[in-house]
């Protein structure tokens, strides 16, 4: 919310105590030291300071700093889910299997929109900037080996 909200008038210091501050979840890990940290930052800079300490979004918050690869900070969201929903397969008797199923398909089906928006639209460089499910290719499985 706060990246997204830099250019509209939430940006200004009397809306960002109160409409920004109550568009942020009241969950998480940053609630509620990060959250009302977040609600004060006022550019780019000092939204990385923040996200600098807490470390499950400081790796996020550094693939769109550096800017670099193509990835924006929602493909390093997604590909952070991916990963979580994978895991959620590791263990036993429990319902989040059936969770990360669903979100799993879910995310399947943007690759399937985002393969043939990039066909519909002639991007054919572009169609491999997707997220993989289950693929050994994943960036997190970079250093795995096949079997």
């Amino acid at each position: 919310i706060p990246l997204n909200s830099f250019g509209p008038p939430l940006n200004d210091p009397a809306m960002r105590a109160s409409d920004r501050k109550r568009l942020s979840p009241a969950v998480g890990h940053l609630y509620p030291a990060g959250t009302s940290m977040l609600a004060d930052v006022g550019d780019e800079d000092e939204l990385g300071r923040v996200l600098e300490l807490f470390p499950q979004y400081a790796s996020i918050w550094n693939v769109h700093a550096a800017g670099g690869d193509g990835k924006s900070i929602d493909d390093a969201f997604y590909e952070r889910d991916v990963q979580m929903l994978e895991l959620a397969f590791e263990g036993q008797m429990h319902y989040g299997a059936f969770y990360a199923y669903v979100k799993l398909k879910e995310q399947e089906i943007r690759n399937l929109v985002w393969i043939s928006e990039c066909i519909l639209q002639q991007q054919k460089e572009e169609i491999n900037k997707f997220v993989p499910v289950f693929s050994f290719h994943a960036p997190w499985r970079a250093g795995s080996k096949r079997r």
